[in-house]
């Protein structure tokens, strides 16, 4: 199978906690680097190309379930900030993954206030426009060369923590989905009514809550969450909306820092997709753990991590299934 590169940030895939790093009690700049790489597979019909690599084939022989594709990846994650010197607010860049299945990595700019006493506020500003994302124009194309087109994504993020003195957090994202040249079923011979059903650009919203548990002082972190999913798509046949329902672990000692996460998502599609005569009703599970070593080897500065991720959607309309798995290694540096 064909060997890809994928710029995907594992550091954040691999995080179960919404809950902003504490400002720390210096001004000036801080921030943090994760530098490595890791290989996986990733399977989908709508994905064409991520950062100028390719992700899966410009032919295919039928419209059923995706085949996979190898990947080998650079995983990269950095943070710059600014604080204030009052200490309470800061500016800050970096980048994040908002949906691992859409390999849609995101730069956000935000600034951040901590309140005395309504909690941690932050506005942030994202955009996928610098991944260099492409979607098929037309991936229901069979036997032929699909031509790709270029894809973004940008909005607003809002997060809220130790809301009111407390261990509640929230995370809000709205953000609009755009397509350049969005030709889903002109090769079919669709009417514009049944290709109209079938748009992939439009609206998504994100709105998730969680609580953290703190046990031995820290030693030991349960946070479970809940979140609402909206994709109000132009496409009726496209949109979703569900619930997702997970549970973060941390545990943290002198030696290792031990990250998981665990979800599921239950989605409901809005309209019968008119090629395959079924609704898009999708379940989502995802997995992820990441050990961070500090002060391995010696190093003062540098912390060796490896990680894991699977994620995988499983859609009534087998067409639609899409699934990814990753393993990493990478070295992690504040700054």
């Amino acid at each position: 199978m064909k060997k890809a590169v994928l710029a995907l940030a594992i550091s954040t895939l691999a995080t179960p906690a919404l809950a902003l790093d504490p400002i720390g009690d210096e001004s000036g700049w801080s921030g943090f680097i994760n530098l490595g790489g890791g290989f996986g597979s990733i399977e989908t019909n709508f994905l064409s190309e991520v950062a100028g690599f390719d992700l899966g084939n410009d032919r295919i022989d039928d419209a059923g379930s995706p085949d996979d594709e190898d990947i080998g990846l650079p995983a990269g994650g950095f943070k710059v900030a600014y604080t204030f010197d009052s200490k309470k607010t800061q500016v800050l860049l970096g980048n994040t993954v908002l949906e691992p299945l859409a390999a849609e990595l995101a730069v956000q700019l935000a600034v951040r206030h901590d309140f005395d006493k309504i909690g941690n506020v932050q506005l942030a500003g994202i955009s996928t426009a610098g991944a260099s994302t492409k979607q098929w124009s037309d991936p229901y194309q069979v036997g032929v060369k699909r031509g790709d087109t270029d894809s973004d994504s940008g909005g607003v993020r809002l997060t809220w923590d130790n809301m009111f003195g407390s261990n509640f957090e929230v995370d809000a994202i709205f953000r609009d989905r755009n397509i350049d040249d969005e030709d889903s079923g002109i090769a079919l011979g669709l009417t514009r009514a049944e290709r109209d059903l079938l748009d992939r650009q439009g609206d998504v919203t994100r709105v998730e809550a969680g609580y953290t548990f703190s046990l031995e002082g820290g030693k030991h972190e349960l946070r479970p969450r809940l979140a609402y999913l909206d994709y109000d798509l132009d496409g009726d046949a496209m949109s979703q909306d569900g619930f997702e329902v997970g549970i973060g672990y941390t545990y943290t000692s002198s030696k290792v820092k031990w990250i998981n996460n665990l979800s599921y998502a239950s989605l409901d599609g809005d309209k019968t997709n008119p090629v395959f005569g079924d609704s898009n009703d999708a379940d989502r599970y995802a997995v992820s753990s990441r050990l961070m070593f500090p002060g391995a080897f010696g190093w003062k500065k540098w912390v060796p991590t490896v990680g894991a991720v699977y994620a995988d959607e499983d859609s009534d309309v087998d067409f639609n299934d899409t699934s990814i798995w990753l393993v990493s290694a990478s070295l992690y540096r504040r700054f």
